[in-house]
């Protein structure tokens, strides 16, 4: 078995998981690539819920396979006949992860991009498409660590809100790419049909949690402006960008979900990102995050 680390957890797989770190650990989840076999019929989504419980949930993924993911330590995938072992190795990293995160008790699980600017970890939320990967790209270009870029942990105690690493890697297109002078050596192309690279570096992760300083929604704006929203507003975002509500449904405490929100936002402000959508612009707007979390950071 290969062993790896992400998302603060050991991980023992017969599949190569080049996302997250080789590193012998202690096994907190087994991943076993099983042999190939049927797909359900019919399966008219991308996305089909076989089962759903707290403990337990079956996916299956058009053209890709069935994931049995069991009380947060067990991840078992059946391939289709013909599907890529690299999609399989890319919803592992992401949305199954994520199910078993929530599985092994996780309060909280955001679907953003996060940096860390020294020690505070900002999140970006948003669309799918509305630029939380290249906003996060910008930070890294400019030596910020990355935290993770899609499943955002987050652990929640009385008094601090710390954000889990998942894996050294960030999404990144071709155009950001070349804006920002990324290295070729350090981009592979993730697959045809994302039509992104991937930028991994070790020297700019730490697996370490780290406390949560920020988050920020980004909006559509002529101006780049950063605004504190209010509590109901920010709730209905928080609900808005976090795994949970869907497609769990009833296998969720929807009650200890809402909960969990008001306790993050009891010690975090949510801000809305004004900026118009321009990749020269993305410089600007790094810097005026790092403006407003110093100036939190000063505050506080």
């Amino acid at each position: 078995m290969l062993q790896y680390f992400a998302y603060g957890l050991g991980i023992h797989s017969n599949l190569a998981l080049p996302e997250f770190i080789p590193q012998n650990t202690a096994c907190d989840v087994t991943i076993t690539l099983q042999p190939p076999g049927p797909a359900p019929e019919p399966l008219p989504e991308m996305r089909q819920y076989l089962k759903i419980s707290p403990q337990e949930t079956i996916v299956a993924i058009q053209d890709i396979g069935i994931f049995h993911i069991r009380a947060g330590r067990e991840i078992l995938v059946t391939p289709f006949p013909e599907s890529e072992e690299r999609l399989i190795q890319l919803c592992i990293a992401g949305s199954i992860m994520a199910i078993l995160l929530y599985q092994r008790g996780c309060p909280l699980l955001l679907h953003a991009s996060a940096i860390a600017l020294n020690n505070q970890v900002v999140c970006i939320l948003g669309n799918s498409g509305d630029g939380k990967s290249s906003t996060a790209a910008a930070f890294i270009a400019k030596g910020h660590r990355i935290i993770s870029d899609d499943v955002v942990p987050i652990q929640i105690t009385p008094s601090t809100i710390h954000v889990v690493p998942a894996y050294p890697q960030i999404k990144i297109s071709p155009e950001i790419a070349t804006a920002f002078d990324y290295p070729p050596e350090q981009l592979s192309f993730l697959h045809p049909r994302l039509g992104e690279y991937a930028y991994r570096s070790l020297t700019q992760f730490d697996a370490t949690p780290a406390p949560l300083s920020r988050i920020y929604v980004l909006n559509d704006s002529d101006t780049l402006s950063i605004e504190r929203l209010p509590p109901q507003t920010a709730m209905v975002e928080m609900i808005r960008h976090s795994y949970g509500l869907q497609p769990f449904g009833p296998a969720l405490d929807r009650a200890l979900h809402l909960s969990t929100c008001t306790q993050l936002l009891n010690h975090v402000s949510v801000c809305r990102l004004n900026r118009p959508r321009s990749i020269p612009l993305l410089a600007e707007v790094v810097r005026c995050i790092e403006s407003d979390v110093l100036q939190a950071v000063s505050t506080s």
